[in-house]
């Protein structure tokens, strides 16, 4: 999951004097959750999913017959008695459905959905469900329409991975915490072409070839279940590791709404009292080293990426430093001085302007560091990170999820503990 803000771009000029440490946030009081039973639907919904952005032509295989129509809501235009080997391409601003040179529907967009089950092959890769397709600038893009349960299944063990039998428990806490989150951007993107990305963006989806029979059997187990916050789906935000404190969401996203079931959680449980739930991860902590000029090097890339201002505005890098803590030892901003500038980067934004390597996208792990910086003269010499955690570290630690699963909790268990203040009710059945 990944979220993006603007960098600020601070004049020499207009920097105080002094630094000014920030004041920690203070630990909040949660509101109570809305005490009634919400309404139970008797069906799950469905979620549009992006899964190809725009492409001139895509190649798709439909095993037997089906329907084609102009939207997911529209009756059907015409029905297919068989399946076949498809295009869809961009024609005159349309979409059109083809098989070999035979047309078989132009509109704005074209809706394909299987008549009989079965799962539609787009580009290769099988999906559960309908399709739509989009005409849009630069091609047609192919969002992958269903039920939210096929979806979560697609989803699980590309975000968590391939758990053993004894940390079951951790892939329904994934299952309650994706599900919720897929819940949450329906609202929102209602009137968008779709309402998830298949990639970090929201959560990676990879259709049927990404599925695992524990995962999916955990989300049929868990099936309807959905944490929320004052009668609404939580953004159920999760990470990797979280390094031994989950992240107040002002801390890392303070351009985002800040949910009080997300101002972070120290990563423990009673039967072990000190000791972190993801120590075990071998991202729990790690150093990251530059020389001053492999960093000015990054630092020309990505803030002017960032930024978009000309890579000659950034000039050699002269100091960096940690503007401020919160309370779990997360930075809360970094300046970044150069002898044509100076910067200021707050939250997550840290982690895409500091990459570790120039030859990698990778970006830097997390942003609870400490930064020891090495001057000579009027420039830095080099630059070690030690760090810990790996993601964001807002909501859900992954890996502490699967440590307290070993442990005996429940899934409904470790949503409790990384989402405080949150409820789990059943939307379905």
């Amino acid at each position: 999951m990944r979220d993006r803000a603007p960098i600020e771009v601070i004049p020499p000029a207009a920097r105080p004097p002094e630094e000014k440490i920030p004041v920690p946030f203070e630990q909040p009081v949660l509101p109570e959750t809305r005490p009634e039973t919400l309404a139970v639907a008797e069906e799950a919904p469905r979620v549009r999913v992006l899964v190809l952005e725009a492409r001139p032509a895509i190649r798709v295989r439909i095993p037997s017959a089906f329907f084609i129509g102009e939207s997911a809501e529209a009756e059907p235009l015409v029905e297919m008695e068989r399946g076949g080997d498809f295009t869809v391409k961009a024609s005159g601003g349309e979409v059109m459905l083809a098989e070999g040179r035979k047309r078989l529907i132009s509109s704005d967009a074209v809706f394909v959905k299987p008549a009989g089950g079965g799962n539609l092959s787009v580009n290769g890769k099988p999906y559960r469900g309908a399709f739509l397709f989009e005409a849009v600038t630069g091609g047609v893009i192919a969002i992958n329409v269903l039920d939210i349960d096929a979806y979560i299944k697609g989803v699980l063990p590309s975000e968590i991975g391939y758990l053993k039998p004894g940390q079951f428990e951790a892939y329904r806490a994934q299952a309650i915490a994706s599900r919720s989150y897929a819940l949450s951007k329906l609202e929102e993107k209602r009137d968008d072409l779709y309402d998830l990305n298949a990639t970090v963006m929201d959560q990676v989806y990879s259709g049927v070839l990404g599925e695992h029979e524990g995962a999916s059997r955990a989300v049929d187990e868990s099936r309807g279940l959905v944490c929320t916050f004052l009668g609404q789906p939580l953004k159920a935000y999760y990470c990797s590791c979280c390094g031994g404190h989950t992240a107040d969401i002002r801390v890392a996203w303070p351009w985002k709404t800040p949910y009080p079931y997300l101002y972070g959680v120290r990563d423990t449980v009673p039967e072990q009292p000190g000791v972190s739930l993801c120590r075990g991860s071998r991202h729990f902590r790690w150093r990251v080293h530059w020389s001053g000029s492999i960093l000015s090097g990054i630092l020309k890339k990505t803030l002017p990426r960032e930024l978009n201002v000309g890579r000659s505005s950034v000039g050699r890098l002269a100091g960096l430093r940690v503007l401020g803590t919160a309370l779990d030892g997360r930075a809360l901003a970094i300046e970044i001085a150069t002898d044509r500038g100076t910067y200021e980067v707050q939250g997550d934004r840290i982690r895409w302007v500091l990459k570790p390597d120039p030859a990698s996208d990778a970006i830097l792990k997390s942003t609870l560091i400490k930064l020891d910086v090495a001057l000579m003269g009027d420039r830095v010499a080099s630059v070690e990170v030690l760090g810990g955690g790996n993601g964001h570290g807002v909501g859900m630690c992954q890996t502490g999820a699967i440590r307290m699963a070993e442990l005996g909790y429940s899934g409904e268990g470790i949503i409790r503990h990384y989402y405080p203040g949150a409820r789990i009710d059943l939307l379905y059945r």
